[in-house]
């Protein structure tokens, strides 16, 4: 079995893909965005803003790197655009933080 280092050592692309990721995980804002849509219920831009007390234009920007990372999906109801976390993995990672911080 290969070490973690190993893994990462072998694939330079790999090393690259992760510190976008945490890079993008390591957004306060980004956090309590991923938190929201992982109550598995799509939220339209404004809601998001409203519920997580953000400008709009803010949510917007989050949304946009989250969504071209793979993390957030978006689904167009007539003029509405609805967002909804799309990666069980990403799910799964904050859960784990929060636990860890937590000490659970």
């Amino acid at each position: 079995m290969a070490t973690l280092s190993s893994q990462l050592n072998r694939n330079s692309n790999d090393l690259e893909a992760l510190v976008r990721i945490f890079k993008a995980l390591s957004d306060q804002s980004r956090l309590r965005i991923i938190a929201l849509l992982a109550e598995d219920r799509r939220r339209s831009v404004s809601e998001v803003a409203n519920e997580l007390g953000m400008s709009i234009s803010s949510v917007s920007h989050h949304l946009s790197i989250l969504g071209n990372l793979g993390f957030v999906g978006k689904k167009r109801n007539g003029k509405q655009v609805y967002h909804s976390l799309d990666d069980q993995c990403v799910r799964d990672i904050l859960k784990r933080a929060i636990e860890h911080v937590s000490g659970n």
